[in-house]
Formats: C-alpha cells, sequence, structure tokens
C-alpha cells in the first residue's frame, strides 16, 4: 500500500534517486486527472501529462503515432486506428486523393462521406454499389455474401396453402390471408381447443377434456354416481376415465384448508397415535392418565393418618404410582429419625403398592424447608459490608447463597474530577513480607512510567544528530519536527537505531530538530 501524503512534499534541492513514474497500460486508468499529472504508457512506451483536458505523448523524437519524424505526416505500415486525428489530402476540389500505405485492415472512427457517389471498384458514377461482377443488380434484389465475394439474388418469397384437417374425409383449404380461429364447442361442453402447433406442412389443433364447464349436480348415490378424470398411464394418454365416488379413500384427498365438521359423526376404526400431532384415540388417552400426578391431600408424618376419613397411609392405603401427599403435622416419615418432615413438606409415590404394605422406598420426598447456609451448603443466609474504615475498598455481591468479595480500587480514587498531582492510587504490594494496600501519587506514577518507555532530546546544528535514549532496545518509534520555527511541523529524515540505546538521524543539511522516541512492548 503506497504511503499517502496529504501535503506538497518539499525536497529543498535534494535528489530524487532511484525513482520512476507512475506505470500505467491505459490512460484512461487514471479515473480523475489533474494537469500536470505524469504517467509512462506501458502500451504505447510514452511519457504522457495532462493538460487539464487531453492526455498529451511527450515527443521523444519517433514521430506522431507511426515512424515519421517529428513534424512530419507519418507513414502507417500496419493495422492503425487514426481515433481523432486528421486525415489531409493532396489536390483540389474533385482531384482531391490520398493514399493509405498498408499492409492489412484500415479501421475508421466515424462516418465516412465523399463529395461523389462511390463505387466498390473505387470509380465515381451516379450511385449504388456493385457486386464482385461489377454489377448494380435488379430493382428488388437483395446484396448477399458468397463466402468469398458478394453477389446480388432475388428476395426470398414464400407463399402457403395448408389444410384443415377434422379426422373425417371432410377437408377444407385454408389460404394465405384466410383466419382460422379455434374456438370452445357450444354444442358439446367440457370440449376446450388447445393452442395450434404446427411441424413442417402439419398444423395440429389438440381438444381437452374441460371439466370446468360441465355441469355440476350433488351426488345421489355414492356407489352409482360417476367421476370423469384424466389418466396419464401408460397407453392411456390423458383419456377420460370414471369412477364412482365411494372409490376413492380419504387418503387421496388433499390437506384440508379449514375447520373439517364432522356433522355430529364418530370416527371409527382409528390407530393409536405415534407422533405428537397425531389425533388420540380413547384406548391412548385412557392408558396415558394412568401413574399421572394424583392429589391426595394432606396427612400426618407423625401417625400417617391422611386427610380421608379412616385412611392411613403407614398402615391401610394402598399406593399407585403419582399418589402426592402434603405433610400438614411434623413427624418421621414411616417412623424414620433419619427422614423428618415438616409441615409443607411433600411426598410422591414413584412404585404402587398394596393396602398396609406400603414403605419410605414407595415414595420420593419433596422437602420445602431450607436450613441455614453454610461455606459447602447453599441455605438461608445474609451478607452485608462492612463499615469498618480498614475495610473500604472491598466489593461485594452475593447470589443463590454465594457470597462474592473482592478488592475495588475504584473507591480509593477521586472519581469526581481527572487526576490531580496529590491523588493517591491504590496499590497491592506481595512481596518482601510487606503484603497489604497502600497509595501513592499518581503524578509519581505518570514520571516514573515516562522515564522507563520514552526519550525526548534536541539537536541545534550539524548533520548528524545523535541521540542516547537507554530504553534497552530496538523497538522504538522515532518522529522528529523542526525545533528551530514556532510551528515544530514534523519533518522527515534519516533515522538510524545503531543500539538498543542509540538512534543517530541525518539530514542532508544543517538543522535544528526535536527527536521524540517512545519504546513499544
Amino acid at each position: 500500500m503506497p504511503i499517502n501524503f496529504l501535503d506538497n512534499v518539499q525536497l529543498n534541492q535534494n535528489q530524487l534517486l532511484g525513482a520512476r513514474l507512475q506505470v500505467e497500460s491505459a490512460n484512461t486508468n487514471i479515473t480523475s486527472p489533474v494537469s500536470g499529472q505524469i504517467i509512462y504508457n506501458s502500451t504505447s512506451n510514452k511519457i504522457n501529462f495532462y493538460n487539464g483536458t487531453n492526455w498529451i505523448n511527450v515527443p521523444d523524437g519517433t514521430g506522431i503515432g507511426g515512424n515519421g519524424t517529428v513534424g512530419t505526416i507519418p507513414v502507417f505500415n500496419g493495422v492503425t486506428e487514426l481515433t481523432d486525428s486528421q486525415l489531409q489530402t493532396s489536390g483540389s476540389g474533385n482531384t482531391q486523393t490520398f493514399l493509405f500505405n498498408t499492409n492489412g485492415l484500415t479501421s475508421f472512427k466515424g462516418e465516412i462521406t465523399t463529395s461523389a457517389n462511390l463505387f466498390l471498384d473505387g470509380s465515381n458514377g451516379k450511385g449504388g454499389l456493385k457486386d464482385k461482377d461489377g454489377d448494380l443488380g435488379t430493382a428488388g434484389q437483395l446484396l448477399s455474401s458468397t463466402g468469398t465475394a458478394t453477389n446480388w439474388i432475388n428476395a426470398p418469397v414464400s407463399y402457403t396453402k395448408w389444410v384443415a384437417d377434422g379426422g373425417s374425409s371432410t377437408t377444407e383449404d385454408v389460404n394465405d390471408g384466410d383466419t382460422y380461429s379455434p374456438k370452445e364447442s357450444t354444442t358439446r361442453p367440457g370440449i376446450f381447443a388447445d393452442p395450434v402447433t404446427k411441424s413442417g406442412t402439419v398444423i395440429t389443433q389438440p381438444l381437452a377434456l374441460f371439466t370446468k364447464n360441465m355441469v355440476t349436480a350433488a351426488p345421489s348415490a355414492f356407489n352409482s354416481d360417476v367421476l370423469l378424470w384424466g389418466d396419464n398411464a401408460s397407453g392411456s394418454a390423458w383419456k377420460v376415465q370414471k369412477t364412482h365416488i365411494d372409490d376413492i379413500p380419504v387418503s387421496a384427498w388433499g390437506d384440508a384448508t379449514t375447520t373439517v365438521d364432522m356433522g355430529g359423526n364418530k370416527i371409527l376404526d382409528v390407530a393409536d397415535p405415534t407422533l405428537a400431532q397425531d389425533a388420540a384415540t380413547k384406548n391412548y388417552v385412557d392408558n396415558a392418565i394412568v401413574g399421572g400426578f394424583n392429589v391426595k391431600g394432606g396427612f400426618n408424618a407423625n401417625t400417617g393418618v391422611t386427610a380421608v376419613a379412616g385412611t392411613n397411609l403407614y398402615t391401610n392405603t394402598a399406593v399407585a404410582v403419582g399418589d402426592y401427599y402434603v405433610v400438614t403435622v411434623a413427624g418421621n416419615f414411616f417412623g424414620n429419625a433419619a427422614t423428618p418432615l415438616t409441615p409443607g413438606d411433600s411426598v410422591l409415590a414413584q412404585t404402587a403398592a398394596a393396602s398396609g404394605s406400603a414403605s419410605e422406598s414407595n415414595f420420593a420426598v419433596i422437602q420445602s424447608d431450607t436450613d441455614i447456609a453454610t461455606a459447602s451448603q447453599i441455605g438461608i443466609g445474609n451478607v452485608a459490608n462492612s463499615t469498618a474504615a480498614n475495610n473500604e475498598g472491598l466489593s461485594l455481591s452475593y447470589s443463590n447463597g454465594t457470597a462474592t468479595v473482592g478488592f475495588n480500587m475504584k473507591n480509593n480514587l477521586n472519581t469526581a474530577s481527572a487526576l490531580a498531582d496529590d491523588d493517591l492510587l491504590a496499590i497491592c504490594q506481595l512481596s518482601q513480607g510487606n503484603q497489604g494496600n497502600f497509595s501513592i501519587d499518581a503524578q509519581k506514577v505518570a514520571s516514573y512510567v515516562s522515564s522507563k518507555n520514552s526519550f525526548a532530546g534536541s539537536s541545534t546544528s550539524g548533520t548528524t544528530h545523535t541521540f542516547n535514549h537507554n530504553l534497552g532496545t530496538f523497538d522504538v518509534i522515532v518522529q522528529t519536527y523542526n525545533g528551530a520555527i514556532s510551528t515544530q511541523e514534523t519533518i522527515y529524515a534519516s533515522v538510524v537505531r545503531t543500539s538498543v540505546n542509540q538512534v543517530v538521524v541525518t539530514t542532508a543539511s544543517s538543522a535544528n530538530i526535536r527527536c521524540l522516541i517512545q519504546k513499544v512492548g
């Protein structure tokens, strides 16, 4: 990618070494040229400059567009395009002549006009073109190529006379100018004439059965009423077929586009569903309910007595999968001290058991209460920030029973305005046994960082300017500006990193420069 200069480059009479002009295969490659712009055209091998309107070849002593000399009309010895050049003639009046000295095709740009009518044999006359034999042809003839020359031929004329064949012994001649208009039959409803096709001398008029125009009627007897339909099976060739209405299966119908009303009737002999959107049968629904969630009410976890009079979950109640009980009185589940239940807890039957045979293993216990949170157990807890001065800067967050504590330096900074020289920065030292939080002036931090990463120096005269930056690396950014003028504009000079601690700037003449060096990384 070239370097973009947004202002003029002042070389101060120094040499531009090893440079070359911009190379383009065509002048038109420059989309927006300006006056004085210079390029080298690699197609014509000439230098071109733009005069504000056109590109101009710089004369090189080889003539203009040919092999003549400067100031003379060139002699064109090959296939040459005159573009916008003038073709000058010798003589005057009707005796003006010009000569093309070419070995091939001469191309003209634009229209060619003459003061007299031009023949192909080069003579002048009253007008017209001659063929290879010098003939003008006759009225109505066309000048046609023979492959190697041209000749006059008669214009082709075609006359057509054809016969409309209805497939019977009666035919009718149709001549040029006659109108043949195929129409739908008015005496045979449903007969429709398709577009005519022609192959050679045969014109075909297909006829089709168009059921749209047939009379519609409601069916009366499904097993005897007939439907007409087209069949493209082998040997049928779209012949019209018939079938009874009750022979058409429901599976042959298209998708419904609105609600299907069964008129209060049932759909019989339906298979059980397999996909999510299949219709469900009564048998499928009955079986799906078995093992479903079934709320049985509350029970006393101490005694096993349920809310239903006379039933006891521990001693005389049959259990089905999905039975759900809620604890109303605290107690040990089935007398097991390892499973204490309190009001609000619940149990859900996972396996069935006969009356009097149920046990704790038939149930899943769902406890609603939560104990106090510990370091390893999520539970009920409360966390608050300390107000002690030595804890300022600690940041506390709490989520789902877990407290997160961190050091928040923002509370130790002056956030009301930009940093001042006497503002304190909080730092953490974890070395040399001095662990803890400390503070330091912001200006001291900035000065320390600057001394370790940057350098600035001046050289008021001479052509060799040495700057010892002592940054310990070749990876430095070097910028120079003019220290002798008030604008301190950036200047470009030769910069060499002679060592990891030194930069030498060289100028063509004595200069007053200011050098800025920045360490990278």
